[in-house]
């Protein structure tokens, strides 16, 4: 849960929805200005970390908006059925009003991407744009540069990876959209900023992702990093600050299309 030196410095309520906690954090003077629903990574498995709270109160201080950040069912108590069953719910109980940028990291940005799909798919109103952070787009693992990168990931094994998605999957095939949204269709999707680092394995993945939107002429918005490891942002670091940044710009409407690799200040690549 948020800790007290967060609660003294933004606005936090906490309530529940279907049996589960959500928490929307906000300035704590004025009104909002915009809206974010953020899932946390974590495989599915973990609940939210401290550094996700930092993060999620620097985007309120940033974008001058609220942001919902809900407890979600986790595996392998529950699986992928029960998790957006209840996050489509949420979703659906959230998504009217002003304009809502959906965004994850990690295995919350697997759920960000297949949740837009899925709420599209109803005919749930869309999210004005998706922000996904190191997502898991891909849940067979498969890609054999993963394999590679293996190596030089300094915090996902790929063999630890492939059991976390089974875990999620439960009864659906890995290759299902649901599970991996990387095999669902892009159309009627908001644009995407996606970030990734060069030292990750699931930056494999967030390739396959880039080459579709490219050939679809669907607007994908590339952050690569060099030198950076998996779910970089969340870090205490310059280049942590300066993805918020452009986070901040993409959701503000300032972000371009496809710009290619973001280079580092002082880093390799």
């Amino acid at each position: 849960m948020p800790s007290a030196a967060l609660r003294a410095r933004l606005d936090v309520r906490e309530g529940e929805f279907g049996g589960h906690g959500v928490y929307v954090l906000g300035p704590r003077s004025g009104q909002p200005r915009r809206r974010v629903l953020y899932l946390h990574g974590g495989g599915w498995v973990r609940p939210i970390t401290d550094p996700h709270w930092e993060t999620i109160a620097k985007l309120v201080e940033l974008l001058d908006c609220s942001v919902t950040v809900p407890m979600y069912p986790l595996a392998p108590e529950h699986t992928a059925r029960e998790i957006f069953a209840w996050l489509i719910s949420l979703y659906a109980d959230r998504a009217s009003g002003d304009e809502l940028t959906l965004m994850g990291d990690s295995s919350g940005g697997n759920l960000a991407l297949s949740l837009a799909m899925q709420a599209r798919d109803r005919g749930l109103p869309a999210p004005a744009r998706l922000v996904l952070l190191s997502p898991l787009v891909d849940a067979t693992v498969s890609d054999p540069r993963i394999d590679e990168l293996d190596r030089i990931d300094p915090i996902i094994p790929a063999r630890g990876l492939r059991v976390l998605t089974r875990m999620f999957a439960g009864h659906l095939d890995l290759s299902d959209p649901v599970v991996s949204p990387l095999f669902g269709s892009l159309d009627g999707l908001p644009p995407i900023a996606l970030f990734s680092g060069t030292r990750e394995i699931l930056s494999a993945d967030a390739h396959r992702l880039r080459s579709k939107a490219t050939a679809l002429g669907f607007p994908l918005t590339w952050h690569e990093y060099p030198g950076m490891p998996h779910v970089w942002p969340l870090f205490p670091i310059p280049e942590a600050r300066r993805a918020l940044d452009e986070i901040a710009a993409f959701v503000v409407g300032a972000g371009g299309i496809d710009r290619g690799l973001s280079r580092v200040p002082g880093s390799a690549g």
